[in-house]
């Protein structure tokens, strides 16, 4: 025989919420996965291409993603003749690449992506890229990728000025290509020179085959040629891998943006979903104890529960699939800005992600139905008519003691930013309110005890007192809406503090150490040339101009066995650092920095137990693994990177161009006496140096990400939260019944239900902000010496404002349905 319940629209339409929602994330994170592992990055200049030889870009790691380098490995060009040797490879050409721009004849520069890779020697491509004109021959012949022709309005023939590794040149447009991105091609001649490689080394080979070549016996025969030399061979899909490595980055970023996104999303969606399902349980048990009582075994209620869920979430279920796949087509250019998705990469779309997403929702609502219905089903059918009529009023005695413990945890991870000013403090910030909301949820019920016992024996209107008893005898009930609201406040407070504070540490620190009066870049152009850099420097206002590029370098370290790869941000500065930047040194000597070593931050030299006089291990980002010895430790790491060397140790970027000049005037006027020298340069532009080195750190797009993540959660915990409230609230049926019998009117009881939301709310966000609030003034005041978090308050506000309207509308709501329904019968008169 099949039991069957008619079903109820309010519970079956809080399972649906929460499966659907859960369902539109998991599918999102899902999309965004498998396009991290599957999506090719698509080739641009070496479309054409059958094959390119580059240097291998990751670095390896154990138990983790392996990372990218941030510069190009050189190859030996005398790899071509032997490459052109090989029977089916019709010829083989070298690719270097410069800093290169275009002026677009009104004083500024043409706009491209990545303009220190923008110029190119013409004969890598082989004559595989169709082109108007003729190829540059001499040293003023230049062809122009296409859209940047028509932007600076010339043609074959045309006169224009092109910015080569920062410097101005008059040069002839030769030809334009039929290539998007503003790309910039001379000879190859020229192309060596420009380069900054050292002798004998470039960045790729491209190699074209016969039109009759095997390419898979082709590319065994050169891969056996470079075996051991550190080298990668690509073709088809792999050519764009190589091509443009930074664009390779995207997918592994993307797919690890995914997973740690994914896990706390499935997480959730997990217990939300559990959650709604128990709530709907809970709202049949009356029902289910009855089938006990009339026959019904165990297995049957257990199964009628779970067909009957499953049947609604089977629904919900894919309509959140197709939400989650639509949200990701719509998040694609999001992606694309944040540097999570490359130029022209276009997300992986297969039924995996679908299938995938099914399964687990449709697991997860099967086994929580079967879990929400196990205890009662097995229960007598006097014990289940008992459970249904009394609610848990305390919980177990063990929950505070714990909770207490939980909370010293988190109290000591929150401390964390008083003793090291690194990552490590911030993570234990971030953390402690984790830790917090797990300690609050076990000591709630025993808090809200005492708590509503205080209360109660105040005076006040009876509807007052009913709310604060109603409170303080439900405590377990009362004690998990606190804790699930204040999760909602403290997780978004913290997500936005965290963020802020970071940026303020370094806005404080750049503030604080930066000498310089004003800096001179030149971004749009490639950088500031190392001629424009001793103009400046002879300069009679100038006292010192330093220039400086930033870049970031490896660090290997073993971890219990475990080889890992730790991922710094560097300075590279010129000579005369004391002239414009004081970094706080704490030990050693920063004029001693030369090409055999490095000052390090002092918070990451103390947690790796380094010394001034001790080595470091570096991989620097094209990937040389040098030793040099650390002659300095240093405060201001957030602000100026937690590596600083000289230029003497990345010898190919000693001769230019430079991200910025830092200069050191005689007078407050020096900005305006170089006027007449940044006019001449297309792109150069003067700022404050304190303005210019602290805006672009400000612009985080992970923090716009992080933030984006934590207001999407948020909704879902509030959306659990409003499905409890409501299926909680319908459910005191009964006990409303009993207070209209007793006498109080409606308008007493929609006093008392609005007493008891404004308590759940004001101890909701009261904890929600101690936990997350507290942790963060932590955190401001050991890296800013302010003891308040850093930032706008208008989230916290907007925060507070929809938890209150969620958590009142999610009450009252269900409390005039059932005031005004045949539900609540009127006292007897």
């Amino acid at each position: 025989m099949t039991v069957r319940l008619p079903s109820r629209g309010s519970e079956m339409l809080a399972v649906a919420c929460a499966v659907a929602v859960g369902a539109a994330l998991v599918t999102f994170c899902l999309v965004m996965a498998e396009s991290g592992l599957r999506s090719a990055v698509p080739a641009e200049r070496f479309a054409g291409v059958d094959m390119l030889i580059g240097g291998d870009q990751t670095v390896r790691q154990d138990e983790d993603f392996d990372l990218v380098l941030p510069d190009p490995v050189g190859v030996p060009a005398d790899l071509a003749p032997a490459v052109a040797e090989i029977p089916g490879v019709r010829a083989v050409a070298i690719d270097v690449g410069f800093p290169a721009a275009v002026a677009d004849g009104r004083g500024g520069v043409v706009p491209v992506e990545s303009v220190r890779r923008n110029g190119h020697g013409w004969d890598a491509f082989l004559g595989t890229v169709g082109l108007t004109g003729t190829p540059p021959i001499g040293p003023d012949d230049v062809v122009l990728a296409v859209d940047a022709a028509d932007a600076a309005g010339v043609s074959p023939g045309d006169p224009v000025q092109v910015l080569l590794r920062g410097e101005v040149r008059d040069m002839r447009v030769s030809g334009v290509a039929d290539l998007r991105g503003g790309g910039v091609f001379v000879s190859d001649v020229l192309a060596r020179e420009l380069g900054e490689r050292p002798e004998g080394i470039v960045d790729l080979l491209s190699v074209v085959l016969d039109d009759d070549a095997d390419i898979g016996a082709v590319t065994d025969c050169v891969e056996a040629l470079v075996d051991s030399r550190g080298l990668v061979v690509a073709a088809g899909d792999d050519i764009g891998r190589v091509e443009r490595p930074a664009a390779a980055a995207g997918p592994g970023m993307l797919l690890t943006f995914a997973l740690s996104a994914g896990g706390v999303v499935v997480t959730l969606v997990g217990f939300i979903t559990a959650g709604a399902v128990s709530v709907g349980v809970a709202g049949r048990a009356r029902e289910l104890a009855l089938l006990r009582a009339v026959g019904a075994t165990p297995a049957q209620i257990r199964s009628m529960t779970a067909r009957q869920i499953t049947g609604v979430a089977l629904g919900s279920t894919i309509v959140g699939i197709v939400a989650g796949m639509l949200g990701a087509a719509a998040a694609t250019g999001s992606l694309v800005d944040l540097g999570l998705l490359a130029r022209g990469l276009s997300l992986s779309w297969s039924p995996l992600p679908a299938l995938a997403t099914g399964l687990l929702m449709l697991g997860v609502v099967q086994v929580a139905a079967r879990a929400g219905s196990f205890r009662l089903s097995r229960m007598t059918p006097a014990d289940a008519m008992v459970e249904t009529e009394a609610e848990p009023r305390s919980a177990n005695s063990v929950r505070t003691p714990v909770g207490s413990i939980v909370l010293a945890l988190a109290a000591g991870s929150a401390i964390v930013p008083l003793v090291t000013r690194s990552e490590t403090a911030v993570m234990g910030a971030a953390s402690g309110t984790l830790l917090a909301v797990i300690g609050v949820a076990l000591i709630a019920p025993a808090v809200v005890g005492r708590i509503g016992g205080w209360l109660a024996a105040l005076s006040g209107p009876a509807s007052r007192w009913l709310a604060v008893r109603n409170s303080a005898s439900y405590a377990v009930r009362t004690g998990g809406t606190i804790s699930v609201l204040a999760l909602a406040v403290g997780l978004l407070t913290t997500q936005v503090y965290v963020g802020s504070t970071v940026s303020a540490a370094v806005d404080h620190e750049v503030r604080e150490g930066t000498v310089a009066d004003v800096l001179v870049s030149a971004p749009a152009a490639g950088g500031v040339s190392a001629a424009t850099v001793a103009a400046i420097a002879d300069d009679p206002s100038v006292v010192a101009a330093v220039p400086m590029v930033r870049s970031t370098v490896m660090r290997p370290v073993d971890e219990y066995g475990v080889a890992l790869v730790e991922s710094y941000p560097m300075s590279v500065v010129g000579s005369g650092i004391d002239w414009v930047l004081d970094l706080g040194v704490v030990d050693g000597d920063l004029s001693k920095l030369d090409k055999n070593s490095v000052a390090l931050d002092s918070a990451t030299a103390r947690s790796s137990a380094i010394d001034v006089g001790d080595t470091v291990s570096l991989i620097l980002p094209d990937g040389t693994a040098v030793e040099p010895t650390v002659v300095a430790t240093y405060a201001r790491g957030f602000g100026f990177g937690k590596i600083v060397v000289s230029f003497d140790l990345l010898s190919q970027e000693a001769s230019g161009p430079y991200d910025s000049v830092l200069i050191a005037g005689r007078t407050p006027a020096v900005a305006a006496d170089l006027d007449d020298l940044i006019s001449v340069t297309p792109g150069l532009q003067v700022d404050d140096a304190t303005a210019a080195l602290v805006g672009p750190v400000s612009q985080d797009p992970s923090r716009l990400l992080n933030l984006g993540i934590s207001v999407v959660l948020m909704g879902y915990i509030l959306l659990a939260v409003a499905n409890r409230l409501v299926a909680t609230t319908l459910r005191r049926r009964r006990e409303w019944q009993l207070l209209r019998a007793v006498g109080a009117t409606p308008r007493q009881l929609r006093s008392m239900a609005r007493t008891e939301t404004v308590l759940v709310c004001v101890g909701a966000i009261a904890v929600g902000l101690v936990i997350s609030l507290g942790p963060m003034s932590v955190l401001a005041f050991g890296f800013v010496g302010k003891p308040w978090p850093q930032g706008p308050w208008w989230p916290v506000a907007a925060t507070v404002f929809v938890v209150c309207v969620v958590a009142y509308a999610a009450t009252m709501l269900p409390v005039r349905r059932l005031l005004h329904g045949a539900s609540i019968p009127q006292p007897p008169g």
